[in-house]
């Protein structure tokens, strides 16, 4: 699917909070004091580290940590069964504590304000109250920050949170020590079970993978905690907020995964599990990961949602967004799998028809007449029954894959599927409606059937592997990695629409959707292509539930399909749309590179690798111009600073190639001052005509040489070789030397940082590259006043209509001046974009399709123009 999404949305897929300042930032209370942040320490320094000072309430907690010791003292090991119901007992307590104890005070803390409420109105650290509770926890703060610290120099909120941190230690701490007990009893059960009765290789082989598990656990653990700090830890921002600190951060393991605390961060205990080889600490495990889960979705992410997430105008713009999504759908939710399945709706019937049948009715069908079902390939094969449910399986996967993969190749070249509806007078939009119906019918047909040909195998009693060796184990991995399927898919939806699942920038131009931009929000934060790696887990979940040879091919043909449709169709097609913004790195890329790779290794990663040597080109030898360069202009896309346009001209393309034998001059360029004054940069205005000049060794040139214009936002990637389509943007050099102009449809008509490219023998390898020059929309200045009509009138036209098109007078009708235009629409809706940049005044391309009259002019248009000004002035 594709990867495009609103670019006006907010991402709201919150990972990590704030982290936690140093000792001597500043907080403030939600009542709006301020205050400054005294230092704090995690929960295991606290408990166990012997230079720190210890609470009252802390040697409470270690006492109850070896408490958990006694039950193997008092309880002999003939009733070790005993002692793994007393700690699953004891960790089902503490976990219950944990997410509806410790979530109950959070929930009406954030809604409530209730604990801060119970300790103002208690007089809990009021100096003056002789009550047992005040006495106690005034206390306990002291015996936590020395006896110098003064309870009333802090917020009550700050003291409410002290002593509800001492409560999460309990809990917390307790909790994982009854894990731990229990995994210790699991372990040594049946005469130490872990390592007895399995093969060697085995045993040791589970000892590493969950030894891995458990340390990647502890990674995780350690690297949010350096991320969000204690403060965060804690829920710190459930009480008070820090000053300079209000967003959300995404950095370390939180730009690996969405909430790793919550997700990767219960991986251990699985490792646990394979270690102790127990079914009863995974059943466990998965328990405890349920109710965190739970915890996550109703505690956490609603007060991140509130005091981190979008506001109201946010969310009704994304609802806005998505609702102009279904306007290609027939304003209905189109089918995705079975989901949004309408009865009134025949294509929905017919899925629902289709799944039935090879989901249900040919296997049913099939296992009735099993001789019909099964036939041996040959007598040398050793008896190897093949069936035709498999077959059939087999084929229509084909069929889906070739069909979608060649429509979509057909379509990203030549818009095959938009031809044909043009040619035949239907909307565009109804190309993309129909295509999903198409699509998804194709998707229910391989996975009905791959189900059907598990259930045929199963009605016929040829599906023994399903019950083999770790059969609870096999299921509950499989399901696993099917629910992950799922989950992902349903998260992508979410994010880029029905539009984007169904490759809607395939078919719809870009100036008819809502989608312009890729997310990098949600879980593209994390990876670029999600559905590449988990696209097909369901598939190989169902393998390893029934591990039998039809699945694995099956698998292997899903695999296969899924790489290919992503690498080599979408991801070109992406490209070609929106530059080589598709090679950013990941969430998951970046933080590998990070904390996994050399810098040295990572910066040969990042180079476009050895230049061309020979007499065709001489390069610089400066490395450190080229990569500065090269850091400039990536962030050239995401900068609005006005060093940005000083480091444009300080950072001329010209030092790259300062001791090459071909060059590029670039004629008619405009100068004007930068905003410091002292640097000047070079720009023109969009339309105009641009002359380029090439000089080149004449004992080396080509007559296919050739010259292209792009952005340079989407070229940064490589400089030595140019993967993006020049789109008609170009021209041939059959001299040495010579000139050309670029004009009319050769230019871009879009504001941005361009620059020349002299390509070599007909091919993309890139001998020189232009000095960075703007194109700019000279702004016109909308009157209030009517008398200023008809200078104005003209000024619209000298500086937009004639660029395009040829109007004699602003009183002449436009739409005679488009006879002979051989793309009416692409004008106009040029037009209303120019337009809409040079005055700062929105207009739609219907104010001049609704012209039903053709009477519109210039002067008309401008009428409208500043009557629009006025409306807006007097709002």
């Amino acid at each position: 699917m594709s990867v495009s999404s609103y670019s006006q949305v907010q991402d709201t897929t919150h990972t990590a909070k704030a982290p936690s300042p140093p000792a001597g930032h500043r907080g403030i209370t939600f009542a709006g004091e301020t205050f400054t942040v005294p230092e704090t320490h995690d929960m295991v320094q606290a408990l166990f580290d012997p230079t720190l000072r210890k609470s009252n309430f802390e040697y409470v907690v270690l006492a109850l940590l070896a408490s958990n010791l006694l039950v193997f003292q008092l309880v002999p090991a003939s009733l070790n069964y005993l002692r793994i119901d007393i700690f699953i007992g004891l960790y089902v307590f503490w976990r219950l504590c944990y997410n509806f104890g410790i979530g109950y005070l959070l929930h009406h803390q954030s809604n409530h304000n209730k604990l801060v409420a119970w300790a103002t109105r208690s007089r809990a650290f009021d100096p003056a109250s002789s009550s047992l509770v005040s006495r106690v926890l005034r206390a306990e703060i002291r015996s936590q920050r020395g006896p110098d610290y003064d309870i009333a120099a802090y917020p009550i909120e700050f003291n409410t949170w002290l002593i509800f941190r001492k409560f999460v230690d309990l809990i917390l701490m307790l909790d994982f020590v009854a894990f731990i007990c229990l995994v210790v009893a699991c372990s040594i059960n049946d005469g130490y079970q872990f390592i007895s009765n399995q093969a060697s290789w085995l045993v040791y082989t589970r000892l590493v993978l969950g030894a891995g598990l458990i340390v990647f656990n502890l990674w995780v653990k350690v690297n949010a905690h350096n991320t969000i700090k204690d403060y965060a830890w804690y829920w710190g921002d459930f009480f008070f907020r820090q000053i300079n600190n209000e967003e959300l951060i995404f950095d370390g393991v939180f730009e690996m995964v969405p909430h790793p605390m919550y997700s990767v961060g219960y991986i251990g205990y699985y490792g646990f599990a394979i270690i102790a080889k127990s079914y009863t600490v995974l059943v466990v495990a998965i328990f405890g990961h349920f109710l965190q889960m739970i915890f996550l979705h109703y505690i956490e992410n609603p007060h991140i949602d509130k005091i981190y997430g979008p506001s109201k105008n946010e969310i009704n713009w994304a609802k806005l967004l998505k609702l102009k999504d279904l306007k290609t759908f027939d304003n209905v939710k189109p089918l995705v799998g079975l989901y949004n399945f309408n009865f009134l709706r025949s294509s929905d019937m017919i899925n629902l028809i289709l799944v039935g049948t090879y989901g249900l009715v040919i296997p049913v069908l099939a296992a009735q007449s099993t001789p019909l079902g099964n036939f041996t390939l040959s007598a040398s094969s050793g008896g190897l029954k093949w069936n035709y449910m498999f077959l059939l399986t087999v084929a229509i996967k084909l069929l889906e894959s070739f069909s979608i993969n060649i429509m979509l190749v057909l379509q990203s070249h030549s818009k095959v599927f938009t031809k044909w509806y043009l040619s035949m007078d239907i909307p565009v939009e109804k190309s993309l409606n129909n295509w999903s119906v198409f699509y998804n019918t194709l998707i229910n047909l391989t996975y009905s059937s791959l189900f059907g040909l598990n259930l045929y195998k199963y009605l016929i009693d040829d599906n023994a592997t399903l019950f083999n060796d770790w059969f609870y184990l096999r299921i509950f991995i499989g399901l696993t990695a099917i629910t992950t399927q799922v989950w992902i898919n349903s998260s992508i939806i979410d994010l880029i629409g029905y539009f984007g699942w169904f490759y809607g920038d395939f078919f719809i131009p870009k100036s008819q959707r809502a989608m312009t931009h890729l997310t990098k929000a949600g879980v593209y934060r994390y990876l670029n292509n999600p559905e590449q790696i988990f696209g097909v887990c369901g598939v190989m979940g169902l393998f390893i539930m029934n591990s039998t040879y039809e699945n694995l091919v099956l698998g292997l043909i899903w695999m296969v399909n899924n790489f290919i449709r992503i690498n080599f169709i979408e991801k070109l097609h992406m490209i070609n749309i929106y530059g080589e913004e598709v090679y950013e790195d990941s969430g998951v890329t970046k933080t590998f590179k990070k904390h996994l790779i050399p810098n040295i290794i990572q910066r040969r990663l990042t180079n476009d690798g050895p230049a061309p040597t020979g007499e065709l080109r001489k390069r610089s030898k400066s490395s450190s111009i080229t990569d500065s360069l090269d850091t400039f202009i990536k962030d050239l896309k995401n900068s609005t600073t006005k060093l940005s346009r000083q480091n444009m001209i300080e950072l001329s393309q010209n030092l790259t190639f300062e001791n090459s034998d071909y060059s590029l001059q670039i004629n008619g360029l405009e100068s004007s001052s930068s905003y410091c004054g002292s640097i000047k940069t070079k720009f023109i205005n969009v339309g105009t005509p641009i002359d380029v000049a090439w000089k080149t060794p004449k004992e080396t040139h080509n007559s296919t040489d050739w010259i292209g214009l792009y952005k340079v936002i989407q070229t940064h990637y490589s400089r030595t070789k140019t993967i993006l389509s020049s789109s008609g943007r170009w021209v041939n050099c059959e001299d040495s030397e010579g000139s050309a102009t670029f004009e009319g449809d050769k230019l871009f008509w879009e504001e941005g940082i361009y620059e020349f490219r002299y390509h070599l023998n007909g091919k993309h390898d890139v001998a020189y590259i232009s000095e960075p020059f703007e194109i700019k929309i000279s702004k016109v200045q909308v009157p209030t006043d009517k008398s200023e009509l008809h200078s104005f009138a003209t000024k619209i036209k000298s500086t937009i209509f004639d660029k395009l098109i040829q109007v004699k007078d602003v009183n002449d009708l436009i739409s005679s001046s488009l006879k002979d235009h051989d793309n009416i629409l692409e004008t106009y809706e040029l037009l209303s974009s120019l337009i809409s940049k040079s005055t700062d005044i929105k207009i739609s391309v219907k104010l001049f399709l609704n012209d039903d009259d053709n009477e519109l002019t210039i002067e008309k248009l401008c009428t409208k123009l500043i009557h629009y000004k006025n409306v807006l002035e007097e709002l």
